[in-house]
């Protein structure tokens, strides 16, 4: 008992010193490298929303479509945001050039439940994807549209009203 009453005033004595500055306490996330999303994970995230956002349309659940299409444009900029650019190529103005007016008229094709349109501009952003990892050094990366769903859990055709 005494042993441990003694670890517990040591541990306190140690906080009380460490508190008013006597022992350095190492910072939580000083190292931002460590927090941040690596390119290939923004990626990856893309890649997924790019997938649901296939079948959000192709099934006609615009309000998925939309919610989809709102979660890639914001891992697009959040990508462009912490990687703007790779290797020695400016990707940030690439992706915005060859994106923008495509991921406009998704939004649009959404917006007027346009199942041709739709696809239409789907097939264009997906060839922005390619037309970006050719000229970052990635042209081993294709994306193409989606042939079939992994995401067995989730009704991505249950259209909600």
């Amino acid at each position: 008992m005494y042993q441990a009453l003694h670890r517990c005033l040591f541990a306190l004595v140690l906080a009380g010193v460490a508190f008013l500055g006597g022992i350095p306490v190492p910072a939580v996330a000083e190292d931002q490298d460590a927090i941040r999303p690596s390119l290939a994970d923004l990626m990856m995230l893309t890649q997924l929303r790019h997938l649901k956002l296939w079948y959000a349309g192709r099934t006609e659940n615009w309000r998925l479509a939309s919610y989809e299409l709102d979660q890639l444009q914001g891992t697009v900029d959040r990508t462009l945001k912490l990687y703007p650019s790779t290797s020695s190529v400016a990707q940030a103005s690439g992706i915005r050039k060859n994106t923008e007016p495509v991921l406009a008229d998704l939004r649009r094709a959404i917006s007027d439940e346009n199942n041709s349109r739709f696809e239409a501009a789907y097939i264009r952003i997906t060839a922005a994807c390619n037309q970006c990892h050719q000229a970052a050094g990635f042209g081993f990366i294709v994306v193409q549209v989606p042939t079939k769903s992994p995401f067995n859990n989730q009704l991505l055709g249950l259209p909600v009203r």
